[in-house]
């Protein structure tokens, strides 16, 4: 039997597609048979790209969404219910940085990353929970970061929001675990992406020497993670945060 081929045929939402890591969940649940439905914010072009692609055909949808706007969610939450009958997994990989000590960061700056982090993962996990009711078995993963679970130089706003999203998912996952859907969050290290490049390069050095497997991590090897953790192959596991960073934090 395949791995993962329950979840062929089914409905996957992915915040933050756009990016990255976003780009690599989309592919793999894609790649195993979902249809995904990938949202993004800013920017599409990556995702007009991956449109392109013969596994996309007929099973990827592209839609704009404001995770932190709670009425933009609400609007993409009636679009949904027009076109699919239940949401089977929702990933909340949605998220940004702006890094700045705390004696000079602007409350906008603390402000943005918390509302696009934190609120964004409370807002489309309130929103889609009407449709995964549906479903008969659902799943979400959030993502969250070492950033949430160890002290980071630096991101005072982005380390906050990250462990608010640990405590959130623990939180929820007692809540929904006897409703069938499950919920977990993965904790990625430094991953090679656009958004560790913007890392000034001492930070990036510091951390690089700091990890057992003197290497970043691989956009592909957290959304082969983020899989696991929607399938039935975790279907015991309930309110964790599975950290994968190389050995980076070891707890």
């Amino acid at each position: 039997m395949a791995i993962y081929s329950e979840l062929e045929g089914k409905t996957v939402v992915v915040t933050g597609a756009s990016g990255d890591l976003g780009l690599a969940i989309c592919r793999k649940y894609l790649a195993l048979g979902s249809n995904v439905i990938a949202l993004y914010n800013n920017t599409k072009a990556s995702l007009d790209e991956l449109a392109a692609e013969p596994e996309s055909a007929g099973r990827l949808t592209i839609a704009k969404c404001d995770v932190a706007n709670r009425d933009d969610v609400e609007r993409l939450r009636g679009e949904l219910e027009q076109r699919f009958e239940a949401i089977d997994v929702l990933v909340n990989n949605a998220g940004i940085n702006k890094d700045n000590l705390v004696s000079t960061m602007t409350f906008e700056e603390f402000d943005e990353v918390v509302r696009v982090n934190l609120h964004g993962t409370f807002n489309m996990t309130q929103g889609m929970l009407r449709l995964m009711r549906h479903a008969k078995q659902a799943s979400i993963v959030n993502v969250t970061s070492v950033a949430g679970v160890t002290a980071s130089f630096g991101q005072s706003n982005y380390s906050a929001a990250k462990a608010g999203i640990s405590g959130f998912t623990r939180s929820i996952a007692k809540e929904l675990a006897s409703k069938g859907i499950r919920v977990n969050a993965i904790a990625p290290g430094m991953i090679e992406s656009r958004m560790v490049k913007k890392v000034p390069r001492h930070i990036v050095r510091t951390i690089f020497d700091a990890i057992p497997l003197n290497r970043f991590g691989r956009p592909e090897e957290i959304a082969e993670v983020v899989a696991f953790l929607s399938s039935n192959a975790a279907s015991y596991i309930v309110g964790q945060t599975l950290v994968a960073d190389g050995g980076l934090v070891m707890r």
